[in-house]
């Protein structure tokens, strides 16, 4: 009898994910809380494009193989929960106005 895995996909995720969602989270905060200057509007596609570099670059045979699929993954987690942010926002607000 073979045991089952833990996780199916145990090298997409880990320490390196969470961090770089944390990051990725903070550059595309960061223009909209008047942090940075008014042009900075690039960093919050840089999650989206360092992410997919990442990810597209862990299919070459290189060291550091995991370790760069974890952060790519992180990173456009990132920018999925910042496009799922959006019609949870909107949505806020459609209700506030009903029960207001």
């Amino acid at each position: 009898m073979t045991r089952p895995f833990r996780y199916v996909r145990d090298d997409w995720f880990g320490p390196a994910s969470f961090i770089a969602a944390t990051v990725g989270l903070l550059c595309i905060a960061l223009p909209y809380t008047k942090v940075v200057p008014h042009g900075s509007g690039w960093l919050v596609a840089t999650p989206l494009v360092a992410g997919a570099a990442l990810l597209a670059m862990s299919g070459l045979s290189i060291a550091p193989r995991i370790r760069l699929r974890r952060t790519g993954i992180g990173l456009l987690a990132a920018f999925a929960a910042f496009i799922l942010a959006i019609p949870c926002f909107l949505a806020g607000l459609a209700l506030s106005t009903i029960f207001r």
